[in-house]
Parts: C-alpha cells; structure tokens; sequence
C-alpha cells in the first residue's frame, strides 16, 4: 500500500473521529461548560448585588460555575447590545433591569430591537422606588414638597442614576401628575449617586431603590416621603404610597434575566425553572428582601409582556415631557 493512500486512509479515520466528538460534545446536556452573566450596571450597585445573590443560587441549581461580568456604560445599553448579538446557546446570559425599558422609551434610536432582541427567561425580583430627603430639611412630605415646587417652579431638584432612567422618568411622572416643574440632576456614577448632595442640602429630593435608602433613614440622615408601590412598603410602614396624594400612581421596577434572540426553548424552560427553585431558597428571599426586592418569578411569556408593557408606560411619560435622548 502505497504512502498516499495510508495518508488518505488515516485522514478519513480523523474526520471521523471528530464529527463522532463533535457530535457527541454537542449532545451533552446543557450546561455542560460554565456559564457567563452579564450586568449591566456598576460593581456595588443595587442591581449588580441582587444581580449576584440570584446568580450564584442559579448557579447551584443548574450544577454548573455562573461566571458573573460587569459590563456598565450606557445605561446598560453595552450589555444589552452584546446579548442582542450573541451566540444564542444559553452559555451567555444577561441580568437586566427595567431601566431596559425607560431607556428604550427616551432613546431616539437602540441598536438592537428592546422587546425581541433578546429571548425573555424570567423575572427575579419586583421592588418600588422610595422618594427621600434629607432629615434637616423644611420639606416634611409630599404635599410640602408639591407646595414648594408651586410656589417656585423649577427650584425643586431631585436627582436620579442619569437621563433617561427609570428613576429619572419616576420624577418627570410626579411632576406632570402634580402640575409642577421640578429639575432634574442626574449623577450616572452607580450606586452611590448624589448622596453627599443631598445630604449637604445641594439637592431637594433623591429617588432610589430601598435598598439604598433604608440604611440612610435608618441611620436619621435621610427622611423617606413616599413609595412608588400601590400599597405601602413593609420595612418602612408609616412612608406613605405616592397614590395616597395622587391617585392610581404606581411605579414598580424589575430585574430578570434574557438570553440572546433564538436561543433554543429547551434551554430557556431549564433556566426559567433553575431560577425558580433558586428564589424558593429561605437564604436568598432573605438577602433580596434586605436589599428591598421581593423575590418573583414569571413565565418567558409574561416576562416579553412585562418588558413591553414597561416601554410603553415609560414612553407615555417622555414624550409628555419631551425627553427624547440622541445615541
């Protein structure tokens, strides 16, 4: 047998052997290789904590290393864009939060399509925002606070995370339902935005997730004036509900995981349901409901609603306000 057939001859065999590998690597059961969780928010914000508490409990449930990424800019947009481009084969998932949302409702244009850009897995947490002022300040409640920003249109402040926020459009939204102006600070630097501001009296009023806020009120630096949830928030019971001055307002914020677009229904459902058992976890209800989150979970299907519904609502609010924001 001549040299170029043994050649030909052994080149087959390793064809062989490789599609047989290939095909055996393919089918192995998902995950079968760690798997990377993007967040698109700062290290030490409340979403990158929350992020990491259902992550890591994720984690334990599908068996497999979660390997967690902080990728901020944008309001989240770089993280959300890479998903929206990714392979979609469950090995690359994002936390996100709806700031996804206020963002896709004040941006001109996005790079990727907000609602089915990405594949929806579930929701993890729901959580109202607390509005909040500084304990030495004259302003007491919502009415003084409406009374001040009447008498002085403009001169009330509040700041939120940055333009376009879901914490920002909370404010233009309270604005609008009380026929004032108020300005808007915006201090886009992760968790710890505008604290000294208003502290020192610099700014009039802070809109932030409880989580941030409770600690400060606790500590008698900040006076909590209301919470953006129907009903009242159970950590801080006598901080009255917005819609107790103004009726039918309701804000609540979420946070959830997506996979990239196409990413197979089989892997989806076994994600969705990891992070069902991770939210049953007494340890992790714990943390989050520290953090001011309350654990929630939802179909793929009603988390696409949610998220769709969200752009809607935050849309509504900034074209009332004329927020439109250039890329």
């Amino acid at each position: 047998m001549t040299t170029t057939v043994l050649n030909w001859m052994k080149s087959w065999v390793l064809l062989g052997l490789i599609v047989v590998n290939g095909s055996h690597a393919q089918g192995l059961p998902y995950p079968s290789k760690p798997v990377r969780l993007l967040i698109g928010s700062p290290p030490g914000s409340g979403t990158d904590s929350v992020s990491r508490m259902v992550g890591s409990k994720v984690s334990d449930a599908l068996g497999q290393v979660f390997i967690m990424e902080n990728k901020a800019g944008a309001g989240g947009q770089i993280a959300a864009d890479m998903i929206s481009k990714g392979v979609p084969d469950g090995y690359t998932l994002i936390s996100i939060s709806s700031s996804h949302a206020s963002q896709a409702a004040t941006l001109k244009s996005l790079p990727y399509d907000p609602v089915d850009g990405l594949t929806w897995i579930s929701t993890v947490g729901v959580y109202p925002f607390l509005l909040a002022v500084s304990a030495d300040a004259n302003v007491q409640s919502i009415p003084d606070l409406i009374k001040k920003a009447k008498a002085d249109p403009g001169a009330v402040t509040f700041t939120s995370s940055g333009v376009g926020s879901a914490l920002h459009l909370v404010g233009e939204l309270l604005a609008a339902e009380s026929d004032t102006k108020m300005t808007h600070i915006p201090f886009p630097s992760g968790g710890g935005f505008g604290y000294t501001d208003i502290l020192a009296g610099r700014i009039d009023m802070m809109i932030n997730i409880p989580g941030l806020i409770v600690p400060y009120v606790r500590a008698n630096k900040l006076r909590a004036i209301a919470v953006t949830s129907a009903q009242r928030y159970e950590t801080l019971p006598n901080v009255p509900t917005l819609s107790e001055y103004i009726p039918g307002f309701e804000v609540i914020s979420w946070l959830g995981f997506a996979a990239p677009p196409g990413t197979p229904a089989e892997i989806i459902k076994k994600i969705n349901a990891a992070i069902k058992v991770a939210l049953a976890n007494k340890e992790l209800q714990a943390q989050m409901q520290k953090a001011g989150v309350q654990p929630q979970s939802t179909t793929p299907e009603e988390f696409h609603a949610i998220v769709q519904k969200g752009i809607e609502k935050y849309k509504k609010i900034a074209q009332s306000r004329h927020i439109e924001i250039q890329p």
